[in-house]
Order: C-alpha cells, then sequence, then structure tokens
C-alpha cells in the first residue's frame, strides 16, 4: 500500500505561488506541481540548475576526440592513400565533418541522457492526477512528511481550493 499523498487544488496561480513559497520555507516535501501551462516563477522556485549543459559539453569533447581519432585512424594507419602529392592526413577539409558528426553525437547523448534522467520511454504509463489539470487547475501535491494538519491549514490560508489525500 502507497503512502498518501497530500493534494491541493488551486485556480490562480498567485496562490499557488504563494503557497509554494510558504511551504518551502517550512520544507514541506512537494512531489510535484501539475498545471495547465508553464509558470517560469514556480519552476525557479521548485527546481535547481540543471546538470545537463555540462553533460552536453563532456559529450561534445568526447565526440570531438572520437570523430579526430577515427578519421586520423582510417586515413593514416589503416588505409593510406597517396594521391596527386597531397598529405596523408590533412586536417583541414575533415573539420566540417568532425564538427557535423559533434553535433549529431552530442544531441543524440543529450536527448538519451534527459530521458534516462527524467524516466521518460515508450509504454512508460500516464500519471494523470485529475481530468481538470488540462484546463485551467493547478494539482500541488505533498509528502506527508511533516504534520499533515499544518500543511492543510496553510493551504487553506494560501487559497488552495479542494484539499484531499491520494495515492499516487
Amino acid at each position: 500500500m502507497a503512502p498518501k499523498n497530500i493534494v491541493a487544488t488551486f485556480r490562480d496561480e498567485a496562490n499557488l505561488l504563494k503557497a509554494v513559497t510558504r511551504l518551502k520555507e517550512n520544507k514541506v516535501n512537494m512531489l510535484d506541481v501539475y498545471g495547465p501551462f508553464a509558470n517560469h516563477d514556480l519552476l525557479k522556485k521548485l527546481t535547481s540548475e540543471s546538470k545537463l549543459p555540462y553533460a552536453a559539453v563532456l559529450y561534445g569533447i568526447i565526440a570531438i576526440v572520437s570523430i579526430f581519432g577515427f578519421m586520423y585512424y582510417t586515413s593514416v594507419i589503416d588505409y593510406p592513400i597517396m594521391y596527386g602529392g597531397k598529405p596523408i592526413f590533412s586536417f583541414p577539409p575533415m573539420v566540417v565533418i568532425m564538427f557535423l558528426f559533434c553535433i549529431l553525437l552530442t544531441t543524440i547523448l543529450t536527448v538519451l541522457t534527459f530521458h534516462g534522467r527524467a524516466m521518460i520511454f515508450p509504454g512508460k504509463p500516464a500519471n494523470i492526477i485529475d481530468p481538470s489539470v488540462t484546463d485551467d487547475t493547478f494539482f500541488l501535491v505533498l509528502d506527508q512528511n511533516y504534520n499533515p494538519e499544518e500543511i492543510k491549514e496553510w493551504l487553506k490560508e494560501d487559497g488552495a481550493e479542494e484539499i484531499t489525500e491520494k495515492e499516487l
């Protein structure tokens, strides 16, 4: 049996932002916020800086090094071709190929990292808390790691329209 979570319903995003601010000050564990659109102020309060850009830079460096190594191996070590007096390994023509493969590999690896980190995969069942979340209602899901009655009182003071307990 899964533990029950507190689910508060808000119609006004200002009230939701006020409630999130108060709950964060009191160190209440907020699991998620579901809403009909993205609210950037809410995202700033609930999330921390993503490490994904650092991973993308690392993937870009790995891609450049591996593409350069592959091109050097194929043109100098494995199958050197002397034609027209040109050098065996000519770097300038390979810059464009290295750049494009760097972009390709960095994009693919970053997308795979994002999907793995967010646990998004084909066939994953949707967790729809309520059908009205896509219309005009925000849902704030809280863990009961604190005094539930005090949390419910704070939510009522901050403008929650409905407060229920659900297993998610």
